[in-house]
This record gives C-alpha cells, structure tokens and sequence, in this order.
C-alpha cells in the first residue's frame, strides 16, 4: 500500500519548478501580437536590402565590410532551408549592394558600384548584366526594371532595350522606390514618404518624420516600411502610416515564403515566429 502511494502521489516540488520556471521574453511585439525572434544571421555590419528567393527560401542582403581604409559593401546569400545553413558571398560585384528579385521570370540582379549585374543560379555568381561603369543605389522589379543611379539618386526605367531617365521624376532624388501589386507607387528620399496613387496618379505625403531605409509587402499587398526605429504600416485609409513594430536602429524588412517578417537591426537579422508564450509576454515588451 505504501508503495501505491509513492507511485501515485503527485510530484508537487517538480511541479512548482514547472510553475516558478522563468519565461524568456526577448520577442517583439509585431502589430499587436507577440513573437519569438529566431536568429538568421549575427555579427553582421548594417545589414540592408533585404530579398528572399521564395522559391529557395534563400535570404539575400547586403552589409558594410571593411575595405582596407575604407567601408564598402558586399551581397550575401544565406540558406536556411537545407544543411549545413550557410551563408555565402555573392562574388564579382564590387561594392555590391542593391538586390530586386524579378518574381514573373524568377532572376535576381543586383548593383554596385560598376553597373548591374545578373544571379546565375548554376554557378551561384553574379555575370555583369548592363549599365556599366554606373554606380546603383537601388533596383525595383515590378512589371518594369527600376534603378536609382549614386549620387544623383535619379530613378532609370528599362524601356526599348534601354535604360532612361523616368520623366516624371527628373527633378527629383529617390532614396527607396517600390511599386504595390495594385500599381500604386512608393518613393522616399531625406524630405518625405511619397505615394503615388494609381488611379487618379495622386501625389500624397505618407509621412515627413520616418527615415526610411526599406519598402516591402506581404503576400496580401500591405505595405511595410522599415524606419530607423522601427517597422511601420500603411494606414490606407488616412493616407498615413503607424508604427507597428519599434526596433532600435532597423535596417530591412522582407517575408519569407511562409509570410513570416524578417527584419534587420544594425548587426543580427531575425525571423519572427508565431509564440507559445503570447500570454505571458504581451505586456512585458
């Protein structure tokens, strides 16, 4: 009978330790919901331009290296969704920084400081695709080939086999430009976040205050923005956009193939992924 007992009584020590055991709350809050942040990559220099290859699952970026004297960049490709997870340089790019992933043709370009250059996904290498001897800020493929030309900041549109000035934006610096599924335009540069509507083609001001360092969407066309505090949303229906998400020194935002967000601070870039512990670290963060 004694020994019954001791088989049946609860452990109630073992189940105190379960109760009394400290919860980790090192997420973040995304857009009112608490997430666990899964670390993709760390000890990076100010991880920009953030591309994933849905397809692959492959995350493309660009970060600061140390060039002798001097800070110049270069595009890493990492792979999370097959062993050994690895990240490899994209090689053949000096200076390599701006990425577009050209989704209706699945090609992905990226630019530097000699012109643009085109991913060979057989032999992982850049080979030098046009524009050479231009520096290139920024690339955007939605429909048409974008570019934004360093330091001028001038937007080039791929037109009848070549590249040319975009007309309406002649007399205006870009910093970031990105075109929605519903064709509505986005551009920021150091005085403002524009919109471009597209029907009506309606100019309006998102917001004066963000300093912007990346535009995205998700798979259902909402526009993200990622500030220097943070990630923001578009508030359609005010023509503005509100924080969703505050991140000290943000420097990309994207999604992967499963919808989930990935962003970058000034050196690691997460992976947000849905919590067991919403709960209990909601309203410590």
């Amino acid at each position: 009978m004694l020994l019954l007992l001791l088989l049946t009584v609860p452990d109630v020590a073992a189940e105190n330790n379960v109760k009394n055991e400290k919860v980790s709350c090192d997420g973040l809050l995304f857009h009112d919901v608490y997430y666990d942040r899964e670390i993709l990559v760390e000890n990076l220099g100010r991880p920009y331009n953030l591309v994933v290859h849905k397809q692959t699952g492959m995350l493309l970026f660009s970060h600061t290296v140390q060039n002798g004297t001097e800070i110049d960049f270069e595009i890493l490709a990492c792979h999370f969704n097959k062993e050994p997870k690895q990240c490899d340089i994209i090689g053949g790019i000096p200076g390599g920084y701006a990425i577009a992933y050209d989704s209706a043709n699945d090609d992905i370009y990226f630019g530097g400081h000699d012109g643009i250059y085109k991913y060979n996904f057989f032999t992982k290498s850049a080979e030098f695709f046009d524009e050479r001897g231009k520096s290139i800020w920024g690339l955007f493929i939605r429909k048409n080939f974008y570019y934004i030309e360093y330091p001028t900041q001038k937007l080039y549109v791929y037109q009848n086999d070549d590249f040319v000035k975009v007309a309406e934006a002649v007399n205006i610096e870009i910093d970031n430009f990105f075109v929605s599924k519903a064709s509505d335009i986005y551009f920021a540069n150091k005085t403002a976040l524009y919109k471009v509507e597209s029907v009506g083609r309606r100019t309006v001001v998102l917001s004066d205050e963000v300093m912007v360092r990346q535009i995205a969407d998700d798979k259902y066309g909402d526009i993200y923005i990622c500030g220097t505090d943070g990630i923001y949303l578009e508030d359609k229906p005010f023509n503005r956009i509100k924080r969703i998400a505050e991140i000290d020194h943000a420097f990309g935002i994207t999604f992967d193939g499963n919808d989930n967000a990935i962003y970058a601070n000034r050196n690691t870039i997460y992976r947000l992924l849905p919590s067991n512990t919403t709960g209990t670290c909601y309203n410590e963060n």
